[in-house]
């Protein structure tokens, strides 16, 4: 009984060290970067390419780094990451050029990818040892919710310096970082039978087989995850566009907070309720719900008004904030322990996939159509993708 409370005590104090990594770590003081580049001397088509390099190398770097996880001790991966994040904000600061950013951006990937789903499967391994994963859904919505409000403190405090010395954002990423890392230490590794059976035995072509396997034998898996991915890359988009069109409103540094800040405190509430919205409705009621609001958001975005455009910011900010732990909790139930980090890492892949094409068409559309009608013509494609899919299934439930 005493053993059982001492590891409940452990895994509780990871769960807590995580939470607070977890605010350093996604604290969105850089959040802010477009402005930051075309203040540089980047054009949109240039700030496209560089995402676009961004998710390259995250691409060339996803498997790779989840392997590290499944192989090696969760802590030591996130704080190689951390490492790789203080080298990309040293490389922000002094960047001088494109090519210059461009090296910032690949380090940055590897920085992300060495957390992408390392963070979580540490949490998970870390319940599974005392049989709590009944409670990784409150504590991925916990999870979700200290992103947002690390988004909100960011973004406030980076709008401040949009016009004055806003290369200090950089200064404070790199000290966070050095915050996280100390969150990091305390956290206790989960040392369980799979884990050491997979530090000896598992190689990397054991892994990645693995991978390959069971999204073969679970298609449903599959298509959610790459649902997850598209769905991510619209809103994403969106958010980083959107700041260049607050550029365009000429908007000062505390009306770019407050815009942020709003977005933020919905997207907190979003994530804390989550995961209410399964007990109303199936998962696959939500994806149409959600692909719907989704879509009501692009097409209002030709309407060329600021208090409706930030309505539309907020709007796909926050069902993009609710899907992920909805969809994250059901893919954990999943996966296999042994692969758990690089199946989550496969999913961020496909995100990266759909990313370095999706970012640049768009900032070249904005480039020359214009936010509003860029971000139309997106919902509009939407809008005839799900209509064609629609009818195409009908079809082929017909004709069986």
């Amino acid at each position: 009984m005493e053993t059982n409370l001492r590891n409940y005590a452990t895994v509780n104090r990871t769960v807590h060290a995580n939470y607070h990594y977890s605010f350093w770590a996604f604290f969105s003081i850089t959040s802010l970067w477009v402005i930051y580049l075309t203040q540089q001397g980047m054009t949109l088509v240039q700030v496209g390419l560089l995402e676009s390099i961004f998710h390259i190398a995250s691409l060339l770097f996803e498997v790779p780094s989840g392997t590290l996880a499944d192989r090696f001790a969760f802590k030591t991966v996130l704080i190689i990451g951390r490492i790789m994040a203080i080298i990309a904000g040293i490389l922000f600061l002094t960047g001088t050029g494109f090519w210059w950013f461009a090296l910032a951006f690949i380090i940055q990937a590897f920085s992300y990818n060495l957390d992408s789903g390392t963070n979580e499967a540490l949490v998970f391994e870390s319940l599974k040892t005392q049989h709590l994963e009944n409670h990784y859904l409150k504590i991925t919505a916990n999870l979700n919710a200290i992103y947002e409000l690390a988004d909100m403190l960011g973004l406030m405090l980076a709008g401040f310096f949009v016009h004055w010395h806003f290369s200090l954002t950089y200064v404070i990423y790199i000290f966070t970082s050095f915050l996280a890392i100390t969150a990091i230490l305390r956290m206790q590794e989960p040392l369980t039978e799979t884990s050491v059976e997979k530090s000896t035995t598992t190689t990397l072509a054991t892994i990645i087989a693995t991978s390959w396997q069971f999204l073969r034998t679970h298609r449903l898996t599959a298509i959610l995850m790459f649902f997850l991915a598209c769905y991510e890359a619209v809103g994403t988009t969106y958010f980083f566009y959107f700041q260049t069109l607050m550029s365009n409103y000429h908007l000062r540094g505390w009306q770019i907070s407050a815009v942020m800040i709003l977005a933020a405190i919905f997207n907190i509430f979003g994530a804390k309720n989550a995961p209410k919205l399964e007990k109303y409705w199936s998962k696959r009621h939500l994806i149409v719900g959600l692909i719907g609001l989704m879509i009501v958001g692009l097409l209002a975005s030709l309407i060329p008004s600021f208090p409706i455009l930030t309505c539309c910011f907020i709007l796909i900010s926050l069902i993009t904030t609710v899907v992920e732990p909805i969809f994250n909790d059901y893919l954990q139930q999943q996966i296999p322990s042994d692969a758990r980090a690089t199946l989550l890492s496969v999913m961020s892949m496909m995100f990266s996939l759909v990313m370095i094409g999706f970012f640049p068409i768009v900032g070249a559309l904005v480039s020359w159509l214009h936010f509003e009608q860029a971000f139309f013509v997106v919902g509009l494609f939407l809008l005839v993708s799900c209509l064609l899919g629609l009818i195409g299934r009908s079809f082929l439930t017909h004709k069986n």
